[in-house]
């Protein structure tokens, strides 16, 4: 067991313990910086993968559209993967896998807290390791209708959800997690599942491994595409960098004696410019955003800066790892160009910053928060200079002033779209063409640069397209979260001087419960299991009752252009070899109790069963 010890949910403390509310607060706001609560989170999420009907429900919103590729994604948005679709959301260290009507919302993202939302369906969550500002470990937390999931070493973990059940299965293949519930603080190690069933309080019992499916086969073939290219990506950018392992997939990198190392796109197009292929859309806190379309479109977009060379665009990064022997945290950017353009001609113009090109937020930050943006996307190969601008905190290293500087790609990297496609969010492909004559272009190229559009939004995210999936219940979830222990963030320490403190819940008698496996001897049992009063042994039941699986809602024929409801599916998933089953325990002088249905059948462990003895009389126990 490890040393942290079970706590109640976020609303129980902070009746409790008022004070535990404006830290959950500062949590939640994902603030970066605790001497500047105005900067935006250091990173974000995307879409990496869409496979089927997937939707998205932004933040602020209460409306389902379709899920967009390297859409950017923030606290408070939400996604719905269909019962047959398949999607992978992504931040720095961490890669969530989705199916089978998962339903989650990204519930905290900051520089040092992951925080995930499971309502209904299936995912993976792949860590490899969610390092905090100050160099400590940061928190990946999923909460589940019966319980938090709390990954306690980097691996790979499977969380099923099956609300109508009031069930969550929670499997370890590597790392280890801790799941803590009302009377529940449990540590599962790898090749373990546990089942648990209610919320207050929570009953849990290890499982055998279900057979693997559609989701398990994605994430491995996920995992071995990520592990193929990131050797060779980690030599150029810091594993921090979001969307950095696409880069080798789909370009090559090439060394440069000004620029180091320089990333070249393969298959675009000979007119092709960066920034040109995509939308805004307006995501706050930082406002417009761009949505690059091509799959590899996230980390050049966000980071770093764009060079044209002999008439060929490439992708300069940061400072490289190699400079300090360690990589530099890259601060995520919602798009780094320059505007210009306004009212007085009609369009919005944007262009590329060049390499050493300082970049002006149109968002509300701190002086620091302008220096680490900057400083952690420019290329240098000077120690010193990079860890000045990391630490100065009081001077803005790169100005604010826009005029008198010549850049390096407004020429040739200029793009322009109507003021009403560019509020609308309209792709640039899909705007009302915009006749770029020498005459326009050389007003633009006089016209000032902007620190800002001056198109306001129609709407905040705006949607590409209807949704095609809905889940069964679109009101926004409410899960169980925890306090969690933020170690090495900006938020405020929780008071352990407080009366009562959170170190309580001592677990209420639990009768025991039958197990599907026995783990191995060193491994602890849940807390809220109680050993067997009797010497005599007692039946195991080696298989959960059989599943009724519910109709396939999904098989009937549609129109493909209506958002629908589908209710969720419980399948049983196939399993090998199945045993007997073996009758559950009977308590003393009492009938047994039907057997609830599982919504997921766990099959037996792998390895050999002992003989089972003959099934003994049952006999009243002595008074």
């Amino acid at each position: 067991m490890l040393a942290r010890t079970p706590v109640v949910r976020i609303a129980v403390f902070s009746t409790i313990f008022g004070a535990l509310t404006s830290v959950s607060a500062c949590m939640a706001q994902g603030y970066s910086d605790p001497a500047n609560p105005v900067d935006p989170p250091g990173r974000v999420a995307r879409i990496s993968v869409l496979q089927g009907d997937v939707s998205l429900e932004p933040a602020g919103t209460n409306s389902f559209s379709q899920a967009e590729l390297n859409y950017p994604l923030t606290l408070g948005d939400r996604m719905y993967v269909d019962l047959q679709a398949l999607s992978e959301l992504e931040t720095a260290g961490l890669a969530v896998r989705m199916s089978n009507g998962a339903d989650v919302t990204l519930t905290t993202l900051t520089d040092a807290v992951a925080q995930f939302g499971l309502a209904q369906g299936s995912i993976r969550v792949s860590s490899r390791e969610v390092p905090a500002p100050d160099g400590s470990t940061g928190v990946i937390e999923i909460d589940t209708p019966n319980g938090t999931v709390w990954v306690q070493a980097p691996g790979d973990i499977r969380i099923d959800a099956y609300p109508q059940n009031n069930t969550s299965v929670v499997t370890v293949t590597t790392g280890q997690v801790e799941i803590v519930g009302a009377n529940l603080d449990q540590t599962v190690g790898p090749n373990q599942s546990v089942q648990l069933t209610g919320t207050n309080p929570v009953t849990a019992q290890f499982v055998g491994p279900a057979a693997p499916d559609a989701l398990d086969q994605f994430d491995q073939s996920r995992e071995g595409a990520y592990q193929s290219t990131v050797a060779e990506d980690s030599q150029y950018v810091s594993s921090d960098v979001i969307g950095g392992e696409d880069l080798a997939t789909y370009g090559a990198w090439t060394p440069d004696a000004s620029y180091g190392a320089v990333w070249y796109p393969r298959s675009v197009a000979v007119d092709w410019v960066p920034y040109h292929n995509g939308r805004w859309v307006y995501i706050p806190p930082w406002g417009w955003t761009w949505v690059e379309a091509e799959p590899w479109g996230f980390a050049p977009f966000h980071y770093g800066r764009w060079v044209n060379l002999g008439g060929r665009w490439g992708w300069i990064p940061g400072p490289p790892p190699s400079v300090f022997g360690r990589p530099i945290r890259p601060v995520y950017s919602p798009a780094l160009v320059a505007f210009v353009g306004g009212s007085g001609f009609g369009v919005t113009a944007w262009f590329p910053l060049g390499p050493g090109e300082a970049f002006v937020p149109w968002y509300a930050t701190s002086t620091a928060y302008v220096n680490r943006v900057n400083v952690t996307n420019i290329y240098s190969r000077n120690a010193v200079q990079v860890r000045a601008g990391l630490a100065n905190r009081t001077t803005n290293l790169y100005g604010s002033n826009t005029s008198n500087i010549v850049y390096a790609n407004r020429n040739a990297g200029i793009t322009a779209v109507n003021q009403s496609d560019f509020a609308a969010g309209r792709s640039v492909a899909r705007s009302q063409p915009v006749r770029m004559d020498a005459n326009l272009r050389q007003q633009l190229n006089q016209a000032p640069v902007a620190v800002r559009p001056t198109a306001a939004p129609i709407a905040t995210g705006v949607a590409r397209a209807p949704a095609r999936a809905l889940p069964p219940v679109q009101a926004r979830p409410q899960l169980p979260t925890r306090s969690t222990e933020v170690h090495g963030t900006s938020a405020a320490p929780i008071n352990r001087n407080l009366p009562g403190g959170d170190r309580i819940i001592a677990p209420a008698p639990i009768a025991p419960q039958p197990r599907t496996n026995t783990p191995p001897a060193n491994n602890p049992q849940p807390r809220p299991y109680a050993p067997p009063a009797a010497a005599t042994p007692e039946p195991r039941v080696n298989q959960p009752a059989p599943v009724v699986t519910t109709p396939r809602v999904n098989d009937t024929p549609r129109p493909e252009a209506t958002p629908r409801q589908v209710e969720p599916e419980v399948r049983q998933r196939e399993m090998p070899q199945q045993q007997p089953q073996q009758p559950p325990r009977q308590q003393p002088q009492a009938q047994p109790a039907p057997q609830q249905q599982a919504p997921r059948t766990q099959p037996a462990p792998a390895h050999p069963a002992p003989p089972k003895p003959a099934e003994p009389e049952k006999k009243e126990p002595p008074k």
